[in-house]
């Protein structure tokens, strides 16, 4: 058979076994009644049957594992640096931007509200292909479906911030203790995930599950001292309900089920977890890739296959009603971090990042969407956007809350710093004296 040939195959396959979570989106609304679903129990408010959850460990996974491993080319990085998709590489005679003087407690904080950046010591994240870290290196559309998890803008701890600018790899520099990260090619079901539980087609109704299995991996890892140890967990959902349920569910219980999915398992950790900040990543309102320029034809065709509510033809003129839905799934995220639920312990908090609410995709010097920030589906990013991502994430976790930026710059251009006179990780409380 021929290589191409082959591929064809590999990429079909791979679209058949995407996921339990889109899988079980695709039937219920395209092939099987809605009353299919509810034969099967949601047990445990998982939101996925544990019919799913069986097939996943017997189908989905091993397929899933095969073509990773088929996919993956140990050249890819090197073409995507040639390509311009991967973050300049920083000399190491280059500095940090941030002075680590007194960016470590010398005792372990009681409080969430006096936590400076060194005394983090776990880290997780919860989310879906963004999180996992899809299409980084890749360098044709194959190669879109090797998850980067190492390189995860959220929960990537491959090399080190010269390399791969992530959340963690920032973190580490402070405390080069710090564990939890992902790292590798991994998939979720594997060691090298750690605590990154993100997942391709993960949509809002799978983030309770998601949530549950962090905090299980969590108290389970016999690393963690949980009542001492200081954690980190970055959740962001929102953009595969965008792209696969809006043209086919009622918006408005999509809305709902975003706000008792994001509400329980904020819930769930704060219950389960001492010691705990949880950032959430606010849902990225996805109208900007509907104005991309000079897109390239194929990217035209998986687009549709990707996010159809938002590209296929017959919803173009849907488009205002869904922006409007996306506009209040991120009220509701801000709604639920201002719940005083949330704010009545002092070992517990949680904090809206904003970079994503007003997004503007970078543009080439001929005023052109910039392509070296995308994989090479035109839809995820690549490692350079990622990065870009993790800078913004980190200046987001570093400002005020209420002064939060809600766009992004290119990488490096801004660094947030703690300094000597604002030494903490802001939250609600501690935001009013910075």
């Amino acid at each position: 058979m021929e290589l191409s040939s082959l591929k064809v195959m590999i990429f079909g396959m791979y679209v058949l076994f995407w996921s339990p979570a889109i899988t079980t989106a695709t039937l219920q609304r395209n092939i099987l009644a809605p009353e299919w679903i509810g034969k099967f129990t949601d047990e445990e408010q998982t939101g996925v049957p544990k019919h799913v959850l069986a097939m996943q460990d017997r189908y989905f996974y091993p397929v899933r594992q095969m073509i990773q491993k088929m996919l993956i080319s140990p050249s890819r990085q090197n073409r995507a640096r040639k390509n311009r998709k991967t973050q300049k590489a920083i000399l190491k005679s280059t500095e940090f931007p941030c002075d680590r003087n007194g960016t470590r407690s010398l005792t372990r904080p009681t409080s969430v509200h006096q936590l400076r950046p060194g005394d983090i010591d776990i880290i997780g994240s919860v989310g879906d292909s963004l999180t996992v870290g899809l299409g980084s290196f890749s360098n044709n559309i194959f190669e879109i479906l090797v998850e980067h998890r190492g390189v995860s803008w959220t929960a990537g701890g491959d090399g080190t911030w010269r390399e791969y600018l992530t959340l963690p790899n920032i973190l580490k520099v402070f405390n080069p203790k710090l564990f939890g990260y992902a790292y590798g090619d991994s998939l979720a079901e594997e060691r090298g995930s750690q605590f990154n539980v993100g997942e391709n087609g993960a949509l809002s109704q799978d983030l309770f599950f998601m949530t549950r299995e962090v905090v299980k991996r969590v108290k389970n890892d016999k690393r963690v001292n949980l009542t001492e140890h200081w954690k980190l967990i970055t959740i962001m959902m929102g953009s595969n309900t965008f792209c696969l349920q809006l043209c086919y569910e009622d918006n408005t219980k999509l809305i709902k089920i975003h706000k008792d999915k994001l509400y329980n398992s904020i819930a769930h950790i704060k219950s389960n977890l001492p010691r705990t900040m949880v950032n959430i990543v606010m849902s990225p309102h996805l109208e900007l890739i509907t104005n991309f320029t000079r897109k390239p034809m194929f990217c035209e065709f998986f687009n549709i296959m990707e996010c159809p509510c938002l590209f296929a033809r017959q919803y173009k003129n849907r488009l205002p009603e869904f922006v409007k839905t996306m506009y209040l799934f991120q009220q509701v995220e801000k709604e639920i971090v201002q719940m005083e639920e949330f704010k009545n312990t002092e070992d517990f908090t949680v904090t809206l990042q904003t970079f994503t609410e007003h997004l503007v995709f970078p543009l080439t010097r001929f005023n052109h969407t910039d392509y070296s920030y995308l994989s090479a589906d035109c839809f995820h990013f690549s490692q350079k956007g990622y990065a870009r991502a993790a800078n913004a994430l980190w200046n987001n976790i570093m400002e005020p809350v209420g002064r939060k930026s809600t766009n992004w710059i290119q990488e490096f251009d801004r660094f947030n710093c703690p300094t000597a006179e604002s030494p903490f990780i802001p939250t609600w409380k501690n935001s009013e004296t910075i």
